[in-house]
C-alpha cells in the first residue's frame, strides 16, 4: 500500500473517540475511594458513639440514641449512594461493552492505562463491560447508512460526464463572474476542504498533594495520573500528521489548476504538480511534491476527478486512468442494468 492510499484509508476510517474511557477512569478513581472513605468514617463514628453508650451495632434490638442519629443518617445516605453508584456503573459498563463490541472497536479502545485504572477503581464495571463486549461481538455490525440523494446525483453526474467526454464530447465552461483567472472555469462547486500535515502541541503536567486516608490519597494520585496521561495522549494525538483546516469552501476547476477559497483567500493548486490522485466514495485526495496533500469531499468531487483526468491526460486516457476505475465500474453496472429494446 502506498503512502497516498494509506492516507485515504485513514481519512475514510478515523480512529474512534475514547474520551468516555478517560472520563470513566478519572471519575471512578475519585468516587470509589471517596465513597469507601466516607462510609468507613461514618461507620466508625457511629460505632464509637454507640460504644460510648454501652451499645453495639450488632445488638438485635438496637434503639439508636438521638446523639448518634446524625452518624446513622449519614451512613445510610452514603450506603444508598454507593448502591446507586454500583448499579449505574454496572449498567453503563454492560451497555458500553455491547455498543463497542458490536462496532468492532478494540477492547477499551486500546486505552490500556485507563482500562487498568477502571479495573482497580471499579472492577465490577470492567467485568460487566467485558461481558457486554463479548455479547456485542456476537451481533452483526451495524449496517452502513445509505448514500444520500446528493451523493447519488453527484456520482451520476460524474458518470454521465465521463461517458460524454469518452465519446468525443467537449466540456462546457460555467459562468464565473468576478473570478480573476483568464482561463475558462469548468467546475464551480461547494466542497469540504482539508489539508494533511503535522503540528507542534504543548501541554502542562499537573501535580497533586493530598492529605487524608490511604484510599483518598490513592484516589487523588490515580486521578492526577489519569489527567496527565490524558493531556499527554491528547497532545500527541493533536501533533501527529492528520487532516486539518476542515471547512466548506468554494472550489473552481480550470484546465490547469484547482482553486480553493480557504479562510478568505484563493489558493491555487497546479495540476501539473500532482504526483498522485486518489478517488474513493468520500471524495478525492491530491498529493504534491512541494506542499501538503489536499482533500476535497462532497458530491461534486467525482466530477472533479473526471475533469482533472480529461485536462491532465486527455480524452484518450479516460478509459485507462486508474483512479477513475470506480466510476468506470459504476458506468458499466448502469449499462448492464439498463433494459434491452426487446424487454
Amino acid at each position: 500500500m502506498t503512502e497516498g492510499a494509506a492516507l485515504v484509508r485513514s481519512f475514510a476510517s478515523p480512529p474512534p473517540q475514547s474520551r468516555h474511557w478517560t472520563f470513566t477512569a478519572a471519575a471512578t478513581a475519585v468516587v470509589t475511594p471517596a465513597l469507601v472513605w466516607g462510609i468507613d468514617r461514618s461507620y466508625r463514628s457511629m460505632d464509637r458513639c454507640l460504644r460510648d453508650r454501652g451499645l453495639r451495632i450488632s445488638d438485635p434490638d438496637l434503639d439508636m440514641p438521638e446523639a448518634c442519629a446524625g452518624s446513622s443518617v449519614l451512613l445510610g445516605t452514603l450506603a444508598l449512594v454507593a448502591i446507586a453508584y454500583l448499579a449505574a456503573t454496572l449498567i453503563t459498563g454492560l451497555c458500553v461493552g455491547v455498543w463497542e463490541g458490536r462496532r468492532r472497536r478494540g477492547f477499551g479502545c486500546r486505552r490500556w492505562l485507563v482500562v487498568a485504572v477502571v479495573g482497580l477503581a471499579a472492577p465490577w464495571a470492567l467485568v460487566t463491560y467485558a461481558a457486554g463486549y463479548g455479547i456485542g461481538r456476537l451481533f452483526p455490525p451495524p449496517a452502513v447508512s445509505p448514500v444520500s440523494t446528493a451523493w447519488t446525483d453527484g456520482i451520476d453526474a460524474a458518470r454521465r460526464t465521463l461517458e460524454f467526454l469518452s465519446q468525443g464530447g467537449q466540456p462546457g465552461s460555467v459562468p464565473a463572474p468576478g473570478f480573476f483567472t483568464d482561463e475558462p472555469v469548468y467546475l464551480d462547486a461547494q466542497l469540504h476542504y482539508a489539508r494533511h500535515y503535522g503540528s507542534t502541541v504543548s501541554y502542562q503536567q499537573t501535580s497533586t498533594v493530598a492529605f487524608g486516608s490511604t484510599a483518598f490519597v490513592t484516589g487523588a494520585l490515580l486521578a492526577n495520573a489519569v489527567g496527565n496521561a490524558s493531556a499527554r495522549s491528547r497532545a500527541e494525538r493533536l501533533a501527529r500528521p492528520q487532516w486539518r483546516e476542515h471547512q466548506l469552501t468554494r472550489v473552481m476547476l480550470t484546465p490547469t489548476r484547482t482553486w480553493c477559497h480557504s479562510f478568505g483567500r484563493w489558493l491555487s493548486f497546479d495540476h501539473a504538480g500532482v504526483l498522485e490522485y486518489h478517488l474513493d466514495h468520500h471524495g478525492v485526495v491530491l498529493f504534491f511534491a512541494d506542499t501538503e496533500p489536499l482533500r476535497l469531499t462532497g458530491p461534486a468531487a467525482w466530477v472533479h476527478a473526471v475533469f482533472f483526468a480529461y485536462f491532465r491526460f486527455g480524452a484518450s486516457a479516460l478509459n485507462t486512468v486508474p483512479f477513475l476505475m470506480p466510476l468506470r465500474a459504476a458506468t458499466s453496472s448502469a449499462v448492464s442494468a439498463a433494459p434491452s429494446p426487446q424487454d
